[in-house]
This record gives structure tokens, sequence and C-alpha cells, in this order.
């Protein structure tokens, strides 16, 4: 395991141990981690890109009444510990292999959405995976967006059940 150090409440928390009361997660384009009590602080942080901050906060305004997920910062991947869009919020928009027991987020995921601001759309894709003990074998499914997935409860799991607070490793693919 390597734990993920991220800057909350003008400390520095070690994510992999607690999340020390925050409720969302946000990987920069630097790789730093920073975390928030509320939307409101995430999208606000000067640390996100202008476009980005920009588009989530037009998004967040249009959709306030009518759409859950577009709390989901614009072009980043968000998971979250409850189905519907709710609980804790991890949001990554970097590719590559992230072990989720280095953000303290191993077998807690219950739903995930993408969200696009951009146009034309290049977001790629993602997959989910459940690390299994020799000798069974890991299990995968691919998350193609650009739409959510509001229950993993409704997701069938290879082999029967579902994915629900299965997800040990989440891989972004652009």
């Amino acid at each position: 395991m390597k734990p993920v150090i991220a800057e909350y409440d003008g400390r520095k928390v070690n994510l992999a141990k607690s999340w020390e009361g925050a409720n969302i997660c946000t990987e920069l384009p630097g790789g730093e981690f920073h975390c928030y009590d509320t939307d409101a602080e995430s999208l606000a942080d000067p640390a996100l890109p202008a476009k980005v901050r920009k588009d989530s906060l037009k998004a967040a305004k249009l959709a306030a009444a009518s759409d859950p997920h577009d709390t989901c910062t614009s072009d980043y991947w968000c998971l979250y510990a409850d189905p519907n869009y709710k609980g804790r919020r991890l949001q990554f928009s970097s590719d590559g292999k992230k072990n989720l027991a280095d953000y303290g987020f191993r077998d807690q995921v219950s739903s995930a959405f993408y969200w696009v601001a951009r146009w034309p759309l290049n977001y790629g894709y993602a997959t989910i995976w459940d690390s299994r003990s020799w000798p069974l074998h890991d299990r995968q499914r691919d998350l193609v967006p650009p739409h959510g997935w509001a229950n993993f409860k409704n997701m069938d799991y290879p082999g029967g059940g579902d994915w629900n607070d299965k997800v040990d490793v989440f891989e972004v693919k652009r």
C-alpha cells in the first residue's frame, strides 16, 4: 500500500488511514490531492484549472434541482460511497490504475459518474477491478461514459452477485 497524503483544512491527512471528516477528495492536475467538506469548497479551489472550475460551477447552478450527479467535477471520474451519487466522493482526472486502499476507499464504491464539459468528447473509459486471492482470477468491468452508474447493486458481478462495495482498483484509460 502506498498511502496518499491530502491537504484538508490546512493540514496533511493520510487518506489510507482516515479522511478525518472530509466528504470530497479530488486529484489535482499535478497529482496532489485536496479534500473538502462541501461541493462549494471543492468547486472554488483555486488549485483546480480555471476552465474546470468555470464549467463545474456553471453545471452545478443549472442542475442544482434536477440532476444530483452534477456535483461531479467537470472532466473527472467521480466514485461515490453510496448509491445514487451520494456519500463521500473520490475524484480522479489522471490516467492509470489507482489502488483504492491507498485512498481509504477500497470496497466502498457504490456508484460512479463521469461528467464531460468539453466538446468534442474525449473521455476514454475506466475499468473497475476486484482483486482476488490466488487461485481465483481478478474480476473486472469496463465503464464507458457518457453516463453514470447510479447503483452498483444493479451491476452484475461475474459468477453472481453485484459490484457494490467490491472495487479494489480503479483504472482511467484515455
